[in-house]
């Protein structure tokens, strides 16, 4: 089934859709949406790389650095993995403990798409980890929780909306049929709520009105929901790219940063390939701070994933070898570790923040 003919209908019905509403089909449609589909969406054959996909040393580190929070801070021994995908990180983190004879710790994934799910299940058949299909079977699973949260590239994935100060007031970007019926196209709709005008001055108070502007409401609630469950002490870890501050104002996000990644290619045009691309974005790490702070969790770090990396000890996994095969395990870890310090998007594309609960 493709997801455009359901766009079709919906669009037929209510003549136009916020960009959330789209994405929210085009992605998370339960047979046709992107994420819930079967393609493969990871790797060589998909659309997409991800940190774990480069080399396990990405994971080792993590690992480490999990063992290291968990025993400094005295949490529970419990680490929850959000947006799982394919288990490579996974598997990388639980392989590294067993040979550190880590075995007290706790490794729980939330994926949401069956899918994925089912992918997971076949890559981790051997490994002590639970998977779950949402955060309100966690919640069920651990009422009370003091632990690690982990997620990479899934703040990005949750639908957003987006919006435009012209003639005087608020408007939001959305989709609607061009007048044959059959193209998707933008469609600009003035904003009538006295409520959501307010939140949008405060939202966009230091950035450029006159561009394209997003925030993700549903992204904002996922991480209240978080903030709201853990308790005091819990480590938030969470990996993306996007920008914090005066770096929204920069002239080429006049368009915002909505985008696709398809078949390895970024795709400008967001509507491009319904249900058959990833649509993504670039986060604003100010509306993550700040809406942090008022469930009562302090940032406590934020750096470009490179320096994050070496200051947790990446640079310890680089090995002296002999081998003169340059595809040699030794000769490709030590490639993998120079290119998560130089390469322009692993080292500085992606960002890092590090928060933890205060006392109540």
């Amino acid at each position: 089934m493709s997801v455009t003919p359901l766009l079709i209908k919906e669009l037929e019905k209510s003549s136009w859709l916020s960009m959330e509403g789209y994405m929210e089909l085009a992605l998370y449609h339960p047979e046709a949406g992107y994420y819930m589909n079967e393609n493969k969406k990871i790797g060589k054959n998909g659309d997409f790389y991800t940190s774990s996909l480069v080399s396990d040393v990405f994971g080792k580190v993590w690992a480490n650095l999990f063992v290291r929070v968990i025993n400094e801070n005295q949490l529970d021994p419990v680490v929850v993995e959000f947006g799982g995908g394919s288990g490579h990180f996974a598997k990388q983190v639980l392989s590294t403990w067993k040979k550190m004879n880590v075995s007290n710790i706790s490794y729980i994934m939330v994926e949401r798409s069956p899918f994925h799910r089912k992918l997971l299940k076949e890559q981790l058949t051997d490994l002590p980890v639970m998977i779950l299909g949402s955060l309100q079977e966690l919640k069920q699973a651990y009422p009370v929780f003091k632990g690690v949260i982990f997620a990479n590239e899934v703040l990005d994935a949750f639908p957003l909306r987006m919006f435009k100060w012209m003639e005087g007031s608020w408007f939001e970007k959305g989709v609607a049929l061009e007048k044959d019926a059959k193209d998707l196209a933008f469609r600009y709709k003035k904003i009538e709520d006295p409520a959501l005008h307010q939140s949008l001055d405060k939202v966009f108070k230091k950035r450029n009105k006159e561009f394209e502007l997003e925030v993700s409401f549903q992204m904002l609630q996922w991480l209240k929901e978080i903030y709201c469950w853990t308790n005091k002490d819990t480590f938030y870890f969470f990996v993306d790219y996007g920008y914090l501050g005066d770096e929204w104002n920069n002239a080429h996000l006049k368009e915002g940063s909505i985008r696709g990644y398809y078949r390895h290619q970024i795709e400008n045009h967001p509507l491009a390939h319904p249900g058959e691309m990833d649509i993504t974005y670039h986060v604003d790490w100010d509306q993550v701070m700040s809406g942090a702070e008022v469930y009562g969790v302090e940032t406590i770090g934020f750096a470009r994933q490179g320096e994050f990396l070496l200051k947790e000890g990446l640079l310890s996994e680089l090995k002296n070898s002999q081998q003169t095969d340059p595809f040699s395990i030794e000769h490709r870890r030590n490639r993998a570790v120079r290119t998560f310090l130089l390469d322009s998007m692993l080292a500085n594309g992606f960002q890092v923040i590090q928060q933890k609960k205060r006392a109540e």
